[in-house]
Order: C-alpha cells, then sequence, then structure tokens
C-alpha cells in the first residue's frame, strides 16, 4: 500500500530480486586436497577475495578430514562461472609454482622488511609470492656440518663431518621464494633492490655530538625519517667520517638532510664565536653599586636591551682588576652595553663662566668648543639667549674628565676675559666727553694759503665752468657772472 509511485517502484525490485533467485545456481568443481589449504587459510581470505571480486559467490571446500575434492559455488550464473575461471587460474599458478632461492647476509633482512615487515608484504602482493626468511643465527653458530657416509647409518657411527666452505652461502642468509617462475625472479630483484648501500658523509669530529643530539634523539629522528642506518665513530677515533646505510633512494635524501645540518652547526658555531666576543671596561669600583642598582635592576636591564653578558669582578679575588668590568655578546651589542654603563657613571656639573667669553670659547661655527669636548671626552652644553642666568654652564662626563676639563674652560675664560676687559676699558674712552670736546674742536683737514684764501683777489676756480676747465677742440662761451665783468 502506498502511492501509485511508491507502489510501482516496489513492484520492480521485487521483479528484480525474482529475476535474481531464479538466476543463483549451484555448481560443482573438482580441486586437489593438497591446494584446498591454500583457499582457507589465514581464515579463508582467498575466498573472500573471490567472493568479493565476483558478486558473493560463496565458494564451499571441504573439511580436511572428509578427503573430498568436491568443492562448491554458489550464485548468480554468470558469477560462478568467472570464480570458477579464477579458481582455475589459482590452481594453474599453484601447480606451477616454483621455490628459488635469494641470497643476502643475514645482517640487511631486518632493513630489507621494514617497518613491521611492510616492505615483504608489498612485494608478496604486488608479485603473488611468498617469502620465508630464515631463523637468525648466531655468531657463535657451529661451523661444521655433519655428512651422511655412502653406506648411511641412522645413527652416527656412519657419519662424519665437513667443514662449510666459507665461500658458501649460509643457511641464516638463505630467504626462499615459492611461486610462479617469473614472478619469483622479479621478486628476488625487488629483494635484491631493497639491499642497502653504505655511503661515507665527512662531517668535522667537533659537530658529532651535536648531530647525535641528547640521549640520541637527532640521530634517532634522522634515521626514522629518511629509513637509513647512521654510524658515527666511536669519540676515541677521532675520525671525521659518519657511514649511512640504507637504500640508495633514501641515501641521497638522508646525506643531504645530514650536510644541511652541518651548515646549520657550522653557522651556530660562527654566531656562538661572535657572540662571545669580549669587551672590558675601566671603571671605578665606588661606581659599581650604582651600576648595578637596587636588587640588580640597572645591570638586568642593561643586560636584556643589549642581549649581552656583563661581569663584575670578584672583590674577594686580589688577582683580579677590581676595576674591570668584562662584557661578553656580539661586538655591536657590547659596545652599546658600555656606553650605556659609561652614562650611569657620569655626572654633570654646573659652573659660572662669564658670558661675555662664551663666543670665544665656543669659536667659530663651533670649531674651539667641539674640540674641547673631543679632547677630554665631555659634553659642555652653553645657556640659551634669555636664559635666566646668562653665566651658567653645564659640563657633563666622567668625573674625572668633568674636572680637568672645567679646569681647562676657566683658564680660558681667565684669559679671554683680560681681552675683553682691555676692549670694553678702550670702548668706553672712545665714548668719553673728553674725547668728544677733542673730537668737536678739530676740523679736520685744512688747507691753508691757497690762492683763493682771504688776503687774495683770486678766486677758486670753478669746477663747474667750463671757461676755467675748457674743452679741447670746441669753441666755449665766454661765462657771464651776475656783478659784472
Amino acid at each position: 500500500m502506498g502511492t501509485e509511485e511508491a507502489v510501482k517502484e516496489a513492484q520492480k525490485e521485487l521483479e528484480v530480486l525474482i529475476r535474481n533467485l531464479d538466476n543463483i545456481v549451484e555448481d560443482f568443481m573438482t580441486v586437489d586436497p593438497k591446494h584446498h589449504r591454500y583457499f582457507v587459510i589465514r581464515k579463508g581470505q582467498v575466498l573472500r577475495i573471490i567472493a568479493e571480486e565476483y558478486g558473493g559467490v560463496m565458494v564451499s571446500f571441504p573439511r580436511p578430514n572428509m578427503q573430498s575434492d568436491k568443492v562448491t559455488l554458489k550464485g548468480a550464473k554468470d558469477c560462478v562461472e568467472a570464480a570458477k575461471k579464477r579458481i582455475l587460474e589459482i590452481i594453474d599458478d599453484l601447480e606451477a609454482q616454483v621455490t628459488i632461492e635469494c641470497t643476502i647476509a643475514q645482517k640487511y633482512h631486518r632493513s630489507i622488511m621494514g617497518p613491521k615487515g611492510s616492505r615483504i608484504q608489498q612485494i608478496t602482493r604486488d608479485y603473488g609470492v611468498q617469502i620465508k626468511f630464515p631463523d637468525r643465527e648466531d655468531s657463535a653458530a657451529s661451523i661444521v656440518e655433519p655428512m651422511a657416509h655412502e653406506n648411511g647409518k641412522e645413527n652416527n657411527e656412519g657419519k662424519e663431518y665437513k667443514e662449510i666452505d666459507p665461500g658458501s652461502p649460509k643457511k641464516c642468509d638463505t630467504i626462499i621464494i615459492s611461486g610462479r617462475q617469473e614472478k619469483c625472479e622479479a621478486a628476488k630483484e625487488a629483494l635484491q633492490a631493497l639491499v642497502p648501500v653504505t655511503v661515507e658523509v665527512e662531517v668535522p669530529f667537533d659537530l658529532h655530538r651535536f648531530i647525535i643530539g641528547q640521549k640520541g634523539v637527532g640521530i634517532r629522528k634522522m634515521m626514522d625519517e629518511f629509513e637509513v642506518n647512521i654510524q658515527v665513530p666511536a669519540p676515541e677515533l677521532q675520525s671525521d667520517i659518519i657511514a649511512i646505510s640504507g637504500l640508495a633512494a633514501n641515501l641521497d635524501r638522508a646525506k643531504a638532510r645530514l650536510l644541511e645540518r652541518v651548515k646549520e652547526l657550522q653557522a651556530e658555531q660562527e654566531d656562538r664565536a661572535l657572540r662571545n666576543f669580549k669587551l672590558t671596561v675601566t671603571v671605578d669600583p665606588r661606581y659599581h653599586p650604582k651600576i648595578i642598582g637596587r636588587k640588580g635592576a640597572v645591570i638586568t636591564q642593561i643586560r636584556t636591551e643589549h642581549d649581552v653578558t656583563i661581569q663584575f669582578p670578584d672583590k674577594d679575588d686580589d688577582s683580579q682588576a677590581q676595576d674591570q668590568i668584562t662584557i661578553t655578546g656580539y661586538e655591536k651589542n657590547t659596545e652599546s652595553a658600555r656606553d650605556a654603563i659609561m652614562k650611569i657613571q657620569m655626572i654633570s656639573e654646573d659652573i659660572t663662566l662669564d658670558h661675555r667669553v662664551h663666543a670665544r670659547i665656543i669659536g667659530a661655527r663651533g670649531k674651539a668648543i667641539r674640540k674641547i669636548m673631543d679632547e677630554f671626552k665631555v659634553d659642555i652644553r652653553f645657556p640659551q639667549s634669555g636664559a635666566a642666568d646668562p653665566n651658567c654652564v653645564t659640563v657633563t662626563g666622567l668625573p674625572d674628565n668633568v674636572e680637568e676639563a672645567i679646569d681647562h674652560i676657566l683658564n680660558l675664560e681667565e684669559e679671554y676675559l683680560a681681552d675683553v676687559v682691555d676692549n670694553e676699558a678702550m670702548q668706553g674712552y672712545m665714548k668719553s666727553p673728553v674725547h668728544e670736546e677733542v673730537k668737536a674742536a678739530s676740523k679736520g683737514f685744512v688747507v691753508r694759503d691757497a690762492p683763493w684764501t682771504a688776503g687774495n683777489t683770486e678766486r677758486a676756480p670753478d669746477m663747474s665752468s667750463s671757461e676755467d676747465f675748457p674743452s679741447f677742440g670746441a669753441q666755449v662761451a665766454p661765462k657771464t657772472l651776475p656783478w659784472g665783468p
């Protein structure tokens, strides 16, 4: 019951099922009992694969104690036929199965198997073969084996022993491969391709411990990542050669990573050498507490900001210079830390310096004052124009340097001030009333007894008169005077 469309859909599905039921058949085939075990081992893995590939065909083998060769197949007719054909192909493979030996040194067996036997499992799936590895053999195993005497007896009296030829393959080195001839050969080649090869890499001996890492973590990580074995020589050998064993494809990658790690370590060594640059600063011990600060706050800040280590001398060690502070780090950082330390112990002192000599002490474009600051390693600041105290000059630097610079500046003041006083006295004289009267009484340059002076009838020549100063080559009209000829 239901909608018309649902009923029709259900009807179609039922019809398909009925047709399938009509198509299901049960068939039989003969399989030699010696091959039965191949199909039913591993919980019938082969039969499950056949059922999956051929539409769920049910294949039933007789129980082992029945000694029957009759195998039952049940399912869709086409699927049953295909399954029978596949079973016959498998039997044909089993009939054509051969066993060959592949000799590979036992020390490589674990590497060939791979993690949890994954590599061998992959080969058996790819080539459809069976691979059996020998039991491990101790190095102290017997080097002789029994050889049956020609008349062969069951007890040991008729047996004699022969030594094993060192050149002959050892039993512990022999791997057995079973399957079709061509597939066995292909599987053998695949196994031989898994035999590890060894390359040697030259690595400076002093880097070996860094490559190994703490408790071997570094080298184990590299071996797991590239599936290789890395052998580092014993420390007493002082050898630079590290051996890498593994598959050829993995060796190239492992070697490249090892060399890359060597470059990283060498770069770290160079950086470590740069970080170990030492700079010694001479500081009076009485300023050490000020540099360290309360609970080491000042010195800790300097260390953090400049990424350096700062070591003060041990007060109880008389062999150490008590005024030497050692700064360790990058050269640039140690220099900046040194400057920070020097600033801490600097002092500033104000002196009274007559403003009238400031210009002389500063010099043209500040050349003179810069020379003084460079000579005494101090900083000198003059007051701004309009300052409350125009005579106040500030000198900053180390105490001894400040004292020497102040003495020098005061000596210059004394010298320059004498010149200033003399100049001011001269200027005062020039502006005095007596000097003004003398200046007023003086008429300057006077020409006496000239032809045009009083008492002489002659007049002075008229500079604008063309008569007094005629022009050559041109006629000049006589000048008429206002008072007559």
